[in-house]
């Protein structure tokens, strides 16, 4: 929705300069185009863009301050309970001066503590509220990380931003050796806490921060996605009928595609030919006629448009599509770079998601529905289909294991290292990042009650983790780099809350009639398809997963002399030599997180124009034919 900067100074009698509030407000220009506030004082300085969707008028341009003028308010996001908290503050005397979310989270946040609003408010945010006579600052992020905040304090000064580029004009950069390493070894990248520059932090998904002139700052949390277990509620989901859960999840899927319908400026809606994207779609539909549909066609043996088409042609639509060539996917990494801001090689299907984004910009929509958060909530990834029987198989092979290491010639010889040193190292290296947030789900399972969460239960609180807040990144950056704001109806609080509770057999269920070579005999997001199927035709309902599936980078090849004088050669110091003989060594996957690292070091670190990476990318770089 916007963009969000602020600085503040423990000197308390030093003002920021305005040139630079300016500048960082510049750099976040394409997150809110709408609308640029600056604010400068003694010790503090703010700055907003703004994309506006509620009360599209001058007044609710931020930073928004109170009536009193002692609290002010940036903020980046939605709050879609807005009028029943609004409701409630009016009831208590509460006097409003606009219509939209923004003033409704601000006095909020003046009347209750954080600790009490923050775990109430459904929609994505981040956001910073300052008192200035107490001189006291608190952030907070949403529960599942929708939209960012990265941070950056030393002994001079405490800021904040939407992006890290932001931040620049008040900070030199630092790489962070050990999110590089964790990188190279495949870790796809920090999504909370580290980042890539050493001393900036990403505030975790439900985290919250105080900070005061003079102290360091706190960082606690308000919520952690293993708060959604609740004993009741699987005991309730436990006995409830399968066509009683379908009609559930469809009245909670109804209510929250209105919700995130609601605003005063045209919201549509991705249209990927997948079944989340489809239904969402087609609830949308039925209350707002001539919803705009929108559609990356990526050329190929895995184009969706097919599917597409026959949705728009069902639900009486028209479609827009935007082509993606091969040739887009390396064009365009320097502009996908310098939105992602750290290498995306995780997801190399950024630039379709940029691209129809920019189509929908250009056909005056400024916010698009989303499936996003389906297959995570309702386990829809092939391969946890087929992690049932695998899972007997792996017992197997560790027994087999334990059985072979008493016989210790024979031990070391089929098992000389320990399989797990890779993995360790590299979660030693990313803080153990996914690692930590399984740890505490099992604790909180445990806590839940004995039989209540079993292994199965575990793996959507796990995907809701680090993989979800990766996508999440990837739709903000791509979308509000186009000044467009993703909306994800199956991210309600409601619905993950069905979700999470939901016992695993209404999400992955024997079907004798499912031949998938993926996983046979076994429906994915079962649950999900059932609703569907109410919707739109089975055709469409029962469609495998393809989400913008690529093969690019693996049919990629760099020609050795791109790294002759790179980022990526000067970083490890090494000589020409030594460089071609990494990439000699090198596999396709370490080849390509080595491409994505120089990129982004010569566009995001050293500030190379996009221009001229983009020429030297299609001078070296070469795809082989599927």
């Amino acid at each position: 929705m916007c963009g969000i900067f602020g600085i503040g100074y423990h000197d308390a009698k030093r003002v920021p300069p305005a040139e630079q509030l300016r500048e960082s407000a510049r750099r976040l220009l394409h997150r809110g185009p709408d609308a640029t506030g600056v604010f400068a004082s003694a010790g503090v300085g703010l700055a907003h863009t703004r994309l506006s969707f509620l009360d599209v008028d001058a007044r609710s341009n931020q930073p928004l301050w109170d009536a009193g003028g002692r609290y002010c308010l940036v903020f980046n996001g939605e709050i879609y309970n807005f009028a029943e908290l609004r409701r409630e503050l009016e009831a208590g005397g509460v006097a409003f001066r606009t219509t939209g979310d923004t003033e409704v989270l601000l006095h909020s946040l003046i009347h209750h503590p954080a600790e009490k609003i923050l775990p109430r408010l459904q929609g994505m945010f981040a956001f910073a509220f300052y008192d200035s006579l107490e001189g006291t600052w608190l952030l907070a992020r949403d529960r599942f990380g929708m939209k960012p905040v990265y941070i950056f304090e030393d002994d001079q000064k405490f800021m904040f931003g939407s992006e890290i580029k932001a931040l620049r004009p008040w900070w030199e950069p630092d790489l962070d050796s050990f999110s590089i390493a964790s990188y190279l070894l495949g870790f796809g990248g920090p999504t909370k806490g580290f980042t890539f520059y050493r001393g900036v932090r990403s505030l975790a998904p439900g985290g919250m921060v105080r900070w005061r002139p003079g102290r360091p700052s706190e960082t606690t949390s308000f919520f952690a996605m293993p708060d959604f277990w609740d004993p009741a509620r699987i005991d309730e989901l436990r006995g409830i009928s399968p066509t009683a859960a379908v009609d559930r999840l469809e009245g909670l899927l109804l209510q929250s595609v209105r919700s995130h319908m609601f605003a005063d400026v045209p919201v549509g809606a991705f249209c990927s030919g997948g079944v989340d994207s489809s239904l969402i779609m087609a609830m949308a539909s039925k209350s707002h006629a001539n919803l705009a549909i929108f559609h990356a066609n990526v050329k190929g043996r895995w184009s969706e448009h097919h599917a597409a088409a026959a949705l728009s042609r069902h639900l009486k639509l028209d479609l827009k599509t935007v082509d993606v060539e091969e040739h887009d996917f390396i064009d365009r990494i320097p502009d996908v770079m310098s939105h992602y801001e750290h290498p995306f090689t995780y997801h190399p299907n950024c630039a379709p998601l940029m691209m129809v984004s920019q189509l929908a910009r250009d056909c005056g929509v400024k916010g698009l529905l989303s499936g996003e958060g389906s297959d995570e909530c309702f386990l829809g990834y092939p391969w946890l289909a087929r992690k049932r029987a695998m899972d007997t198989y792996l017992a197997a092979g560790r027994n087999l294991r334990t059985l072979v290491h008493r016989i210790p010639m024979v031990g070391r010889l089929l098992w000389p290292y320990d399989g797990n040193t890779p993995e360790t190292v590299r979660g030693l290296f990313n803080r153990r990042e996914i690692e930590a947030d399984r740890d505490l789900a099992r604790r909180v399972a445990r806590d839940v009650g004995e039989n209540r969460v079993s292994d199965r239960d575990l793996w959507t609180v796990d995907y809701l983790g680090h993989h979800l807040r990766a996508l999440l990144h990837r739709n903000d950056s791509m979308g509000m780099a186009a000044s467009i704001e993703a909306r994800f109806p199956f991210l309600d609080h409601e619905v993950v809350g069905m979700a999470v509770n939901l016992p695993v057999r209404l999400k992955l269920r024997f079907s004798p009639t499912v031949l998938e070579k993926a996983h046979p005999f076994v429906r994915d997001k079962w649950i999900v398809r059932k609703v569907a199927d109410r919707y739109i035709p089975r055709a469409l309902s029962q469609r495998i997963k393809i989400g913008f599936w690529t093969t690019i980078f693996e049919r990629a090849g760099v020609a050795p002399d791109y790294f002759d004088h790179s980022f990526v050669r000067d970083l490890f110091q090494l000589s020409t030599e030594d460089m071609r003989a990494i990439l000699a060594d090198a596999d396709q996957g370490l080849a390509m997180r080595l491409l994505h690292l120089d990129v982004w070091g010569e566009t995001c670190v050293r500030g190379r124009p996009l221009e001229e990476t983009r020429r030297r990318l299609q001078q070296h770089v070469t795809v082989r034919p599927e």
